[in-house]
């Protein structure tokens, strides 16, 4: 289990033996952690970065709705954030995408030592 990216509201660890191979990804806020892909935390991204905009629930009547609903095949996700831990969550969010998208990069562009000079 290797840390990605952390703060003050909660970290993103990386298990290379997950028991979904395609969710290697461990989100944990508080005390909840949930398994998730590369795909997911993008997802979840969006949505997070978008609860400012109005809902139109019955519940929310157009105004800024005050939970974040994500959904995908496995699990269904609801979490009641505001105010500090909702940027704090979009920062654990999108520091968890630049340090993975930051190693592949690095990993396509590495400059491999010439045979020569070894």
């Amino acid at each position: 289990m290797e840390t990605i990216y952390e703060n003050d509201y909660g970290a993103t660890l990386l298990l290379e033996d997950a028991p979904n191979p395609n969710c290697k990804i461990q989100l944990v806020v508080d005390s909840i952690g949930i398994f998730m892909s590369e795909r997911d935390i993008e997802h979840l991204l969006t949505i997070v970065a978008g609860t400012g905009q109005p809902c139109n629930c019955l519940e929310c009547g157009g105004n800024p709705c005050n939970k974040i609903w994500c959904a995908n095949p496995s699990i269904d996700i609801c979490l009641k954030v505001e105010g500090k831990k909702l940027s704090l969550l979009e920062d654990l969010l999108k520091g968890t995408q630049f340090i993975l998208n930051m190693d592949a990069t690095l990993a396509k562009y590495r400059v491999k030592p010439n045979k020569r000079d070894s």
